[in-house]
């Protein structure tokens, strides 16, 4: 009687604690509640490239790419405005995001800092991909702080060019700054601009969703 109790229990025991072996080994412990999803439901990846498309979609509104609002360098005529574009079925020039501290996973988490830089396979403009926000030696609002590119990859130290992810609902997020620390923080919406919406800090978030972008190809800079 106690062999078959004892055949028994372990018949239990044994696929319970297998079952809890795969769950602890193949999956983050931190995905289900962190991480950011595209609109296909998958997690968002470092090494994939996303389309950054405004959640609710009006006639007139596409995703988010660069304009020349001639207010940039002079050193470059290459357009550093982040802008969202104004066709609508335009998805705009694809992003990759690439966090502060990489996990295993080469997951997206939400609400820890990354960079955000356009795609382009090609070096002319290859210098002025990467996200950043102007102004900052300014005080916030009414002072303008708008998102242009033309920081540098993986700086720890620039302050200005790390950003975040935030959940809004189901697949929607916002994207957030932080200045210094994550106890002061503001939402990125955006402001018209020389005929465009174009990015700034702003205390309306801009709801957004990310679509992956598997092409092949070349990326253009230009609206």
């Amino acid at each position: 009687m106690k062999t078959i109790l004892l055949f028994l229990s372990l018949a239990i025991i044994l696929p319970l604690s297998a079952l809890a072996t795969c769950a602890t080994t193949d999956t983050p412990t931190n995905q289900v509640w962190l991480g950011v999803r595209d609109t296909n439901g998958k997690p968002l990846n470092a090494s994939n490239r996303y389309w950054i498309i405004p959640a609710y979609h009006t006639m007139d509104i596409g995703g988010v790419r660069l304009a020349n609002l001639d207010d940039q360098q002079q050193t470059t005529t290459c357009p550093t405005s982040v802008v969202l574009s104004n066709l609508p079925k335009d998805d705009g020039i694809a992003v990759y995001f690439t966090p502060k501290n990489p996990n295993k996973y080469q997951l997206i988490l939400a609400s820890s800092p990354l960079n955000i830089h356009f795609y382009f396979d090609y070096p002319l403009c290859s210098n002025f991909a990467v996200w950043k926000v102007d102004n900052l030696v300014s005080k916030w609002p009414p002072i303008l702080h708008t998102i242009s590119t033309g920081a540098k990859l993986g700086i720890p130290n620039d302050v200005s060019s790390w950003f975040q992810i935030k959940h809004l609902a189901d697949r929607k997020y916002k994207l957030v700054f932080c200045l210094e620390s994550t106890t002061y923080c503001r939402d990125i919406g955006f402001v018209r601009q020389n005929g465009y919406r174009r990015l700034v800090l702003s205390e309306k978030p801009m709801p957004f969703v990310f679509k992956l972008d598997d092409r092949i190809g070349m990326a253009s800079c230009y609206a």
